[in-house]
């Protein structure tokens, strides 16, 4: 789930999640949208889950993911 520190400003300043470009966030919920309406696939073979939109969209999520983490970690402050 996408929650708001999950953003930053890009140069341009843009709304982006974390890690990703203003394209990849607009693309990520573009294939989420599709991904979140269409029907599950029949699992053929434990390597076939996925779509081509399902790949991508794990990419850019494990992108974010990725940057999110340290990220997150240095803003947080200690009392």
């Amino acid at each position: 789930m996408i929650k708001d520190d999950d953003y930053e400003l890009d140069d341009s300043g843009n709304r982006v999640l974390i890690g990703l470009t203003a394209e990849e966030t607009a693309e990520y919920f573009r294939l989420d949208e599709i991904i979140s309406k269409s029907m599950p696939l029949p699992q053929v073979t434990r390597d076939e889950w996925y779509r081509p939109e399902d790949r991508r969209w794990l990419e850019l999520y494990e992108k974010h993911e990725s940057a999110r983490r340290p990220f997150l970690k240095s803003s947080k402050t200690m009392h």
